[in-house]
């Protein structure tokens, strides 16, 4: 292998392990938070995806379990706490989005491995096609590594939802109906995110083949 494949492999391997190590500690975290209050539609959080003190009242459930370095509550747009708030899709490009402290509502944490954490909305999300089959959710988002580059959507920096299955606490990726295998590419998106869905498959897949290739649509859905 010549020496940029090998510095290449050496970081998706990096940024693999920074995903899996943030993942498994929300796990826990969340998992105890489901043994003391029950899933996330039982903590009698609003309807209302924006609410400023639903948002808290997760964060208050949620990161006492957690290890803090830091913890910026819900800051003003004024602010980002000298964390990232630009970042790129999986293709590269800008994101009009800002994040970490953008707006009033969201809650930024950062863990003690360095990992920044947000929750930035609460509330039902549909689950397929039937726009009536909708789950109540927990919107969040992880960049795995902090300050340190890349800020990259499907690198280090993820979308993240706690979700329940059978009744039981798991965090998933991008769930709604209308995300597909476009949304983890670098060169296709569907009017969404580019990278926006990799967590999606990730969780499902341990690995990252999707810097290396187009997913197929049977893969992305089996």
């Amino acid at each position: 292998m010549t020496m940029p494949s090998l510095i290449q492999k050496y970081k998706e391997k990096v940024w693999l392990n920074q995903f899996k190590t943030t993942y498994s500690i929300l796990s826990q975290a969340y998992l105890s938070a489901y043994q003391e209050y029950g899933l996330p539609e039982e903590w009698g959080l609003s309807t209302n995806s924006q609410d400023k003190d639903s948002i808290a009242k997760v964060s208050s459930y949620l990161f006492k379990y957690l290890k803090l370095a830091n913890d910026f509550k819900q800051n003003d747009k004024n602010s980002s706490n000298g964390l990232p708030v630009h970042y790129k899709d999986l293709d590269g490009t800008n994101l009009g989005t800002n994040f970490n402290g953008w707006n009033g509502r969201d809650y930024v944490v950062v863990l003690t491995n360095g990992a920044v954490i947000g929750i930035n909305s609460i509330g039902y999300i549909a689950q397929d096609a039937n726009s009536q089959n909708k789950k109540f959710l927990v919107s969040m988002y992880i960049d795995t590594n902090g300050v340190r580059g890349p800020n990259q959507f499907g690198k280090d920096f993820f979308f993240i939802y706690l979700n329940s299955h059978e009744n039981y606490p798991v965090i998933t990726g991008y769930p709604l109906w209308w995300i597909s295998e476009k949304n983890c590419s670098t060169k296709t998106t569907s009017g969404w995110y580019s990278g926006g869905a990799c967590a999606t498959w990730i969780i499902k897949n341990w690995n990252m083949d999707y810097l290396h290739r187009e997913l197929t649509h049977d893969e992305w859905i089996n």
